[in-house]
């Protein structure tokens, strides 16, 4: 059965597969980690494929990342049973008609949805991706033998199909966290039937694992304090970051105008990372100063749950707010450009919050704004800004704290730019984190080449 596990082609370069379901034209931040390896991956030392879901219903939409994939990528796309999928279709063939951005926006960031998928599938809602996603490699592998296949998570049904691919196949898997399974602040709490069943999965799926890959240092120490069987095998840390060709002709300078303008890039969900004590700030000051919104706005570009619309509907600040809908990623950056300030949130009282490093950050470091980090001190977050001299870090439930900073920003606004400094950007700039990614590949084959010898 020696076909089952290998096939008998033997490519000149390693290949390299990735399975990864959070794929262009789909947008977002979980999409461009893998998108900008591949855009810069040297295709002369690696054969590159991806096994990914045929696009139907995203949560966002983003054509222009699609156009970054190289042509020397081969992308090979399957079918899905998994329940938002299933709506679209349905939605769409009773319709004809595919669902607007409103429409679709707020569907995967409520709380409440959320929690229904993380109650009824485990891992999670993508589960009836497996026997589709697992047919793909299978039939890749016969035609062309997978040399390392990377399973980038989340959603955390990828590392369960690397793990099954991994026992069948034969294939080195290498586990690429972008966030944390278990104890991820972003998550609903489920019972605990379903909690237990995802502490075995994410065991299980540590110990098939040939190596790991980390999104920070601070996940990294998070899970070899977990299982510390995993410091035996290869792991290493490759942080998200920048690509500086997404700056090509963006104009650094923020406007002239009379308002101070603070912005938040991404999506705001039910939980983890809702920057509720900044809006409890505003309140405060709009409360003493009726004419605030005249010298200062906060504008949120890009998704946000129901639920967090709802908390900013109750608290009667919508003069001081700005919503702009999901853009192309560059659109988004030369937004971002324009704003006097730039802000983030992680809830500090979430297990694994000082774990979580979102992936703007880097582009905030790169357009060299001041950046206001609401979270755990003790963070990673934390520590990148203070680093970086890029801004002030506040604890995310300090409302008075808060208050100051923006008044001393307002105040202090045309000397922002020499009291804040970077320091070496080119440490998280795309190129070299791709370069860092395939030596690391290449430590990888060449101790499973050494085993088995």
């Amino acid at each position: 059965m020696s076909w089952w596990r290998r096939s008998k082609s033997i490519a000149p370069k390693p290949h390299l597969v990735f399975l990864q379901y959070y794929f262009p034209p789909m947008g977002g931040g979980g999409v461009q980690r893998i998108t900008k390896f591949l855009k810069y991956l040297d295709h002369q030392r690696f054969q590159v494929t991806v096994v990914t879901v045929r696009p139907s219903y995203f949560y966002t939409s983003d054509p222009t990342l699609a156009a970054e994939i190289p042509p020397e990528v081969r992308v090979i796309r399957s079918g899905s049973l998994d329940p938002f999928r299933l709506i679209y279709l349905f939605k769409h063939f009773w319709r004809r008609r595919r669902p607007s951005r409103e429409e679709a926006s707020p569907r995967e960031s409520s709380g409440r949805v959320r929690k229904i998928a993380m109650s009824l599938f485990v891992p999670d809602s993508r589960l009836l991706w497996l026997p589709f996603a697992l047919l793909k490699l299978w039939g890749l592998h016969r035609r062309q033998r997978i040399d390392v296949l990377v399973a980038s998570m989340p959603p955390f049904t990828t590392g369960l199909i690397g793990r099954i691919a991994r026992r069948i196949l034969g294939v080195p898997l290498v586990l690429d966290f972008r966030d944390a399974w278990c104890e991820n602040p972003y998550l609903p709490r489920v019972g605990r039937l379903q909690e237990r069943l995802n502490r075995r999965l994410e065991a299980g799926c540590l110990r098939s694992a040939d190596a790991l890959l980390f999104v920070n240092p601070a996940l990294e120490a998070h899970y070899l304090r977990r299982f510390p069987s995993i410091s035996g095998r290869p792991h290493h840390t490759i942080r998200n970051g920048y690509d500086p060709e997404d700056f090509t002709g963006i104009n650094l300078q923020p406007s002239d105008g009379s308002r101070f303008e603070l912005g938040i890039l991404g999506t705001v969900y039910s939980q983890g990372n809702r920057p509720t004590a900044l809006l409890r700030a505003l309140q405060q000051r709009y409360a003493r100063e009726p004419d605030l919104p005249s010298r200062f706005r906060l504008s949120f570009v890009g998704k946000w749950s129901p639920d967090f619309l709802t908390l900013v509907n109750e608290m009667g600040i919508d003069p001081l707010l700005q919503f702009i809908p999901y853009r192309p990623h560059r659109e988004a950056l030369a937004l971002a450009a324009r704003f006097d300030a730039l802000a983030l949130a992680i809830d500090g009282d979430l297990p694994g919050s000082a774990e979580v490093t979102p992936g703007r950050i880097y582009e905030y470091l790169y357009l060299r704004k001041p950046v206001l980090a609401l979270c755990p001190k003790n963070s990673d977050l934390a520590c990148l800004v203070r680093d970086n001299r890029a801004g002030e870090v506040l604890a995310s439930d300090d409302v008075d704290g808060i208050e100051r900073v923006l008044a001393d920003w307002m105040t202090s606004r045309s000397l922002l730019s020499q009291r804040y400094g970077n320091a070496n950007l080119e440490i998280y700039s795309r190129p070299r984190q791709t370069e860092a990614l395939m030596e690391f590949l290449e430590w990888v084959m060449a101790a499973g080449d050494a085993s088995k010898g």
